[in-house]
């Protein structure tokens, strides 16, 4: 792909991005610059437009490639643990773009009396739409459920993970099965112990009887409602035989026996184990979450603090640091002085104040994080540009008359980027773990937001859960491993002390 055709790529893109947003669609890939929120994603939006623009208009038929960075591409992707790395890196960045489509509970088709919905782009569609008889937004999965006992050709498509990562903590009910007189739960061959019920035909809502079991047979207290959520009945079995029974109505209770269902239920409360039957393939958090959406919905959060962070850090570095290394003299002392003073800030203070004072989101815990971080890649390239300063072909540009940004961008510039682009890999590890970090203490992102952090420090709380904490540290290690070889080959491969360039 040509530098022209890239920059009308991103055109497309930005302007596509910007329109559907203004329209309230949210299809996936589109919707990536507003993950971050409405204001950040109108400036990605445009900043992609704009570089779209000067590809188009500055780019030509082929991207410019020089030999000495094909060399460097060549070494790394030799490299293969670094470049096997890099090429995981980009399939997690891929599906965490689908969103929507793989995790969500906004079915992505809705096939009802011959018309089609697509839900999991649009704001909120209300039940009464679908003839559910309310107006709030369509609970899909239930949906499901009814087009599937109702049998008239209606059906619904979920995403393969039909949860969201946050503020979606529906009840898993299950349905009990009868073995030779006793209860198990479907696919298990020990006989059941806890607490089973039966609901009302007419009303599904609303309990008719509540049992204890042990070893499969009724054992303990149990209690009967009518219709209207009243107790009328109470009593205790022992091994299965009733033992004692009290009818609060004078015998009217008995009348209720045939409007309850056959088969028992039960409610399995959070934290729940994983389960294919209910799709929760990594079980549940300790508030009824999916784990598998939240650690999506973790990853997602993870790659737009990555590119933000790393943007800001690095303008400020290229800026601040390329200032004061060429310039030097007393703007390099002044700045010097000033990076020290900003230094012994006590970073975690800071936050604990602002968190107190309001709701941090993901753009201010990143601006906070960059506030603090710009100093490392500062002082990385002010070294590295007072070194080029005074190389020989710096002192041949200014005596040919060259300009100081030309210079500095066209001569010093391409030979100290070789340091960004080393340290952007360890720069995405450090804001990783600096956001599960403050996520793990309390002063990240609100609760309703997913969060490796969160979910890690859940985990440990509940050791006796070991699916939670597994899955949180599995997610992050495999992340910051992953991206931790792509630093290590991307250090090698691009070895200032290897490959310099002189113009």
């Amino acid at each position: 792909m040509s530098p022209r055709t890239t920059g009308y790529t991103l055109i497309g893109f930005g302007v596509a991005a910007t329109a559907l947003r203004l329209a309230r669609l949210n299809p996936p890939v589109f919707k990536i610059p507003f993950l971050a929120g409405n204001t950040v994603g109108y400036v990605l939006a445009a900043l992609i437009v704009a570089i779209g623009v000067w590809l188009a208009v500055k780019g030509g038929a082929q991207w410019n490639v020089t030999p000495l960075t094909l060399k460097k591409l060549q070494r790394f992707r030799a490299i293969r643990r670094g470049y096997v790395s890099f090429l995981v890196v980009l399939l997690l960045i891929g599906v965490a773009s689908l969103d929507s489509l793989l995790v969500g509970k906004r079915a992505l088709i809705v096939h009802h009396e011959g018309k089609w919905h697509f839900p999991f782009m649009t704001e909120v569609i209300p039940g009464k739409t679908f003839g559910l008889g309310y107006d709030a937004e369509t609970d899909y999965r239930d949906l499901q459920a009814k087009f599937r006992t109702e049998n008239k050709g209606n059906w619904v498509l979920m995403p393969p993970v039909p949860y969201a990562s946050a503020l979606d903590s529906p009840a898993i009910i299950e349905t009990l099965e009868e073995r030779d007189g006793k209860i198990f739960r479907a696919g298990e061959s020990k006989p059941f112990n806890g607490i089973a019920y039966t609901v009302f035909a007419s009303n599904q809502e609303q309990k008719r009887q509540e049992f204890q079991y042990r070893n499969g047979l009724r054992h303990g207290d149990f209690r009967g409602w009518n219709d209207a959520g009243d107790q009328i009945e109470k009593g205790r079995y022992e091994a299965g035989k009733r033992a004692d029974y009290t009818d609060f109505t004078n015998g009217k209770a008995a009348a209720f026996e045939s409007q309850a269902f056959a088969e028992l239920k039960r409610a399995v409360y959070p934290p729940s184990p994983p389960s294919m039957r209910h799709r929760h393939y990594l079980g549940t958090n300790s508030t009824g979450i999916d784990v598998l959406a939240m650690l999506f919905g973790g990853l997602q959060q993870a790659v737009i603090a990555a590119v933000l962070y790393i943007v800001c850090v690095f303008a400020v570095g290229v800026f601040i640091g390329g200032s004061l290394g060429y310039f030097g003299g007393k703007l390099d002392l002044l700045g010097q002085r000033l990076i020290e003073i900003w230094s012994v800030l006590p970073f975690l203070f800071v936050v604990m104040i602002i968190s107190s004072l309001i709701s941090p989101t993901l753009t201010v815990l990143v601006a906070l994080l960059a506030a603090f971080g710009w100093m490392g890649s500062t002082s990385y390239l002010r070294t590295a540009t007072y070194k080029e300063r005074e190389r020989d072909y710096v002192a041949a540009a200014r005596l040919l008359g060259a300009s100081t940004p030309r210079i500095i961008f066209h001569h010093v510039l391409p030979n100290v980027i070789a340091i960004l682009v080393t340290l952007a890999p360890f720069e995405v590890a450090g804001v990783i773990t600096s956001l599960a970090a403050l996520d793990f203490l309390g002063f990240g992102l609100p609760p309703d937001e997913p969060s490796w952090g969160r979910l890690l420090h859940e985990g440990v709380d509940n050791f006796a859960y070991p699916w939670i904490v597994t899955s949180a540290f599995v997610a992050m290690a495999t992340v910051l491993m992953l991206v931790t070889f792509v630093g290590e080959a991307v250090r090698e491969a691009f070895d200032p002390k290897k490959f310099t360039t002189y113009e």
